[in-house]
């Protein structure tokens, strides 16, 4: 069975290291093209193959959902771009903010809109993929809505307040094909889900819960103090995660999948970022490390501290970010190569590899705290471009031919 996991969407976080209603209907599809080229200060940057202006401040960073590009904005419009030339291929009108970026799954995206503040009851909006057309919504009328996950049968969504809880939420199981409620059980307030082998993990304030993603039965649930959002992934037989416990903080703690019950912990060093790649666990805080993930064993753990989270391995490198980009061998944690930016920022991270480029994003302490995104070449870990538009900039995403990202109303192709 084919799974999703999503997690809070954000590279950007306080602990030192990164983190971290009437339904409109679909309008007339357009089909002006973007932009070719971006210009600042009179020059025209090449690497960037299209940009488009929606109109609206961007309020869901881009994703690929195939051929296009979906995205959402304030103004409550989902639209799909063509990843070829920005053309739009078709726009949905929510009427309410779009909060969550865009999921596809089969020929569905799924969008979370609705308004900010206390008692504004989020929807859950199904789109054709191919046309806008909406399918169907969802709303329990219990405040913020969370996408976290889904299989190819089975979309997950969650509920929040502004009161954090570890008790007292809903996790609904969603059919995909009309919206129906197969099952839901009780969750905390939710960091993120992570869907794997059958079940699905929920993070939440101060508890953990897993459930048969298929029936709904719960399998698990326990106490988690001092949890580091965005650390939690899972292979078959084991779920790791980091938290402080006791006095030492960054603990990265590893608990059978099927019980909850902890197997292994790992305290050396403070954790604060994980990455699981073909039956290995990356580790990045105090130092970048290599772990089994059935054992906790430490395979190899480099000098330099770093930051990993959903890092890509590419090739046999693991590519890891912090104040400096380094690559380093991933069978054995020897240090291929390190880059520094050019410009000041505070810190880089990894985002994704598309061929022989490295995209990467960045973070700096003052305002536009997210300004600048990189591509470096993915061996020889050499600089090939820096990418400014003078304001905050999306997390990137990409497909298999370039990187995306948005900035106030417009979504840029950076190739």
């Amino acid at each position: 069975m084919a799974t999703l996991g999503l997690a809070s969407a954000g590279c950007l976080g306080s602990n030192g290291y990164i983190e971290t209603s009437p339904i409109g209907t679909e309008t007339t599809p357009e089909s002006e093209a973007g932009t070719a080229a971006h210009k600042r200060s009179g020059e025209t940057e090449p690497f960037v193959a299209w940009q488009q202006s929606l109109g609206s401040a961007i309020t869901a960073p881009p994703v690929s959902t195939g051929s296009g590009l979906s995205v959402g904005t304030e103004s409550g419009t989902v639209k799909s771009l063509a990843t070829a030339d920005g053309s739009q291929q078709w726009s949905y009108d929510a009427s309410d903010p779009i909060r969550s970026q865009p999921l596809r799954v089969g020929n569905t995206v799924f969008v979370v809109s609705g308004k900010e503040g206390l008692y504004e009851d989020h929807i859950v909006v199904a789109l054709d993929a191919e046309s806008g057309a909406k399918q169907w919504t969802f709303s329990p009328g219990e405040w913020w809505l969370e996408l976290l996950g889904a299989t190819e049968e089975m979309v997950y969504v969650g509920t929040n307040t502004d009161a954090p809880s570890k008790q007292g939420r809903t996790l609904y199981a969603l059919a995909v094909s009309d919206g129906s409620v197969q099952w839901s059980g009780e969750v905390g307030d939710q960091y993120e889900g992570v869907v794997r082998n059958g079940t699905i993990y929920v993070a939440s304030y101060g508890r953990f819960y897993a459930y048969d993603a298929e029936n709904g039965e719960q399998q698990w649930v326990t106490d988690v103090s001092d949890y580091y959002s965005q650390t939690m992934v899972a292979d078959d037989d084991t779920l790791c995660y980091a938290a402080d416990v006791d006095e030492t903080r960054g603990t990265l703690i590893g608990v059978a999948a099927d019980t909850g019950e902890t197997v292994w912990r790992h305290d050396e060093g403070s954790v604060a970022s994980t990455t699981l790649h073909d039956g290995t666990l990356y580790i990045g805080g105090t130092h970048v490390a290599a772990l089994d993930p059935a054992s906790g064993e430490q395979q190899w753990q480099a000098e330099q501290s770093g930051y990993v989270q959903q890092a890509p391995v590419q090739n046999g490198v693991l590519y890891a970010g912090g104040d400096v980009l380094r690559g380093y061998d991933s069978s054995d944690g020897e240090l291929d190569w390190t880059w520094e930016p050019d410009v000041d920022v505070e810190g880089v991270v990894p985002a994704a590899v598309v061929s022989d480029t490295l995209y990467v994003d960045s973070w700096t302490d003052g305002d536009p705290r997210n300004r600048f995104k990189f591509a470096v070449d993915a061996t020889a870990g050499t600089k090939r471009w820096a990418f400014d538009v003078g304001s905050d900039l999306t997390d990137l995403s990409v497909d298999e031919k370039r990187g995306y990202v948005a900035a106030d109303d417009t979504v840029y192709a950076l190739e």
